[in-house]
C-alpha cells in the first residue's frame, strides 16, 4: 500500500473530535492541502460515544443543536430528515445516526474537497511523537513512522480508572466491568443477574439502558457520593441572554448570581432556560476564575452542576421511572468503600450511605465502573512521553493538557508550540465546556482557521510531495 508518508496535517483520532477538524480541513482549504487521519479501530468517524450498538441509547442535546458547522445550524436536522422524514429539531433521536452522519461527513468532504486536498486515512495507533527541525516525527505502535508539519490530539475521552478502594480481588475477577463501553463488555451478564453500577450520570443512564434491551430483570443498584440523576430535558425551552456578573468573580457569586437570575424567572420559566442560556459563555467564566476558585468549584459542585447541564431525553427518564417502580433499579447515596469475594461467584461492596456513620453493604454478581473517563492518562503512552519529554504538560487542574487560547500544546516551559495542538476532552480543565459537540465544533473551526494560516506563512508551505511505501 503507498501513501503520503509527510503530511501537512496529521491528525490522531478518528472519532468525533478528529472527524470535525478533518471536515473543516477538507471543506475550506484555501489551497494545496495534506491531511492524514489516525485512528487505531476499523470505523473512522463515530468514535467511542457514536458507535454504540444500542438504539436505546439517545443524543443527550436535540437534533437542531447537533450540526458539524457552526455556520449552518441546520446541517445535522436536514440530514437526519433524509434517513427520518419528520424529524422536529426538538428530537432525541439515536446516537448510532449520529455516527453515520459523521461517517457521512467525512465521505462526502472528501469527494468534494478542492484539487491538491487530499485525505489518507490510516489504520493503526500512535505511541509516540518528537519533533525534529520544524516537522513531527510520528511512532506507530506497528509499522514504520511518519512525519507531518503539524499534529493535532483529537483523543476524545479517556476510559475509567479502576474504582479508588480496596478491590479484594475483584478488579481482577471476570465479574467487574472496567468500562460498560468496552466491546461486548456486557455479554456475560445473565438477565436474572444483580449488579452494582458506581456512578448515577449519564455513562450509568447509558448502562442500564442498555441491560434493559437485554431484558434484564435482576436487581440493578446504582450509587454515588450524592445519588443524583441527571436531570431531564423540557421541549420548548428557550435559552436566555446569560445574567451579568460582578467583579471580581468568585465560584460563590457566580453561584448566587445564578439563583438569583432564576428566582426572577417569570411565572412558568424553566430554570433550563438559564442554565443554557450560560453556554456561550461558560468556557470566558471559567477561565476568568483563579484555579483556587477553579478546584473549589470542582470540589463542592461540580456534581450539582453536571446534572442540571447535562441532561436526558425525558423518553430515557421515562424508562428510569418504570425501571424504579418495577423494583429493578435502585439509587442509593453513599460513599463506596471496598469490596470482598465471596464464594459462589457473589461480590460483597461496602458503602456509607450518605448522612450515617455505618456502613451497608450490597451482594451482587457484577460491578459496572461508571464513573467516567481517567485523567490520569494511565494506560496512555502518548500523553504519558509527551509530559515526559517535555513536550506537553497538564493543566493546573489535572483533568487534560495545557494550551494557548487556540489549541496549541504548551510544553514543560510553559510555550507554545508551532507544530502540535489539541481539541476536545483533553482542553477541558482550561475551558470546561470542552466535551459536547456545539463546543467541540467551534474548536474545529477556528484550530483548521489557524492551521491553514500558520501553516501557509512557514518557509515549508505545503511541500514534500514524495510518496513511500509504508513498507
Amino acid at each position: 500500500m503507498i501513501i503520503e508518508r509527510r503530511w501537512d496535517v496529521l491528525v490522531v483520532g478518528g472519532g468525533a473530535s478528529g472527524t470535525l477538524l478533518v471536515t473543516q480541513l477538507l471543506r475550506n482549504a484555501p489551497g494545496p492541502l495534506r491531511v492524514a487521519l489516525v485512528e487505531r479501530e476499523a470505523r473512522t468517524g463515530p468514535g467511542l460515544a457514536y458507535s454504540t450498538p444500542h438504539s436505546s441509547h439517545l443524543l443527550n442535546v436535540p437534533v437542531g443543536r447537533m450540526s458539524a458547522f457552526p455556520d449552518d445550524p441546520e446541517h445535522f436536522l436536514r440530514w437526519m430528515r433524509r434517513v427520518e422524514p419528520g424529524t422536529a429539531p426538538g428530537d432525541f433521536v439515536a446516537r448510532q445516526r449520529y455516527g453515520q452522519y459523521l461517517e457521512a461527513l467525512l465521505r462526502e468532504s472528501r469527494r468534494a474537497a478542492a484539487p491538491g486536498v487530499v485525505l489518507e486515512l490510516i489504520r493503526g495507533e500512535v505511541s509516540a511523537l518528537s519533533e525534529e527541525d520544524g516537522v513531527v516525527r510520528v511512532a506507530l505502535a506497528q509499522g514504520p513512522s511518519l512525519e507531518a508539519r503539524a499534529v493535532v490530539l483529537a483523543l476524545g475521552n479517556a476510559p475509567p480508572a479502576d474504582l479508588p478502594v480496596d478491590g479484594g480481588g475483584l478488579f481482577e475477577s471476570a465479574h467487574y466491568v472496567r468500562s460498560p463501553w468496552a466491546p461486548r463488555a456486557l455479554e456475560h451478564i445473565e438477565p436474572h443477574h444483580s449488579v452494582l453500577l458506581v456512578g448515577t450520570g449519564l455513562t450509568m443512564v447509558d448502562t442500564v439502558l442498555s441491560l434493559a434491551e437485554r431484558n434484564h430483570e435482576g436487581r440493578i443498584h446504582a450509587l454515588s457520593r450524592h445519588g443524583l440523576l441527571p436531570q431531564v430535558h423540557r421541549p420548548n425551552v428557550q435559552p436566555r441572554p446569560p445574567p451579568r456578573f460582578s467583579e471580581p468573580r468568585s465560584v460563590r457569586a457566580l453561584f448566587h448570581a445564578l439563583r438569583r437570575e432564576i428566582e426572577g424567572l417569570p411565572e412558568g420559566s424553566d430554570w433550563r432556560c438559564v442554565v443554557d442560556g450560560l453556554r456561550p459563555v461558560t468556557s470566558s467564566l471559567w477561565r476568568g476564575l483563579p484555579v483556587p476558585a477553579q478546584r473549589r468549584f470542582l470540589r463542592h459542585l461540580r456534581t450539582l452542576w453536571d446534572v442540571h447541564r447535562h441532561r436526558m431525553a425525558s423518553s430515557v427518564a421515562d424508562t428510569l421511572a418504570q425501571l424504579r417502580r418495577a423494583g429493578v433499579l435502585h439509587v442509593h447515596a453513599g460513599r463506596l468503600r471496598g469490596f470482598q469475594m465471596l464464594d459462589g461467584g457473589w461480590v460483597e461492596a461496602r458503602a456509607r450511605p450518605r448522612g450515617v456513620v455505618f456502613e451497608a453493604t450490597f451482594r451482587v454478581q457484577h460491578v459496572i465502573n461508571c464513573t467516567g473517563p481517567d485523567c490520569s492518562f494511565r494506560g496512555q503512552p502518548l500523553l504519558r512521553s509527551l509530559l515526559e519529554s517535555g513536550l506537553a504538560r497538564r493543566d493546573a487542574l489535572g483533568l487534560g493538557l495545557s494550551t494557548d487560547e487556540g489549541g496549541a500544546l504548551l510544553d514543560g516551559q510553559g510555550r507554545a508550540s508551532a507544530l502540535l495542538f489539541t481539541l476536545g476532552p483533553l482542553r477541558r480543565g482550561e475551558l470546561w465546556e470542552s466535551m459536547a459537540v456545539p463546543e467541540i465544533r467551534d474548536q474545529a473551526a477556528a484550530l483548521a482557521r489557524r492551521l491553514w494560516r500558520e501553516l501557509a506563512a512557514r518557509p515549508d508551505a505545503f511541500a514534500s510531495r514524495d510518496v513511500h511505501p509504508l513498507s
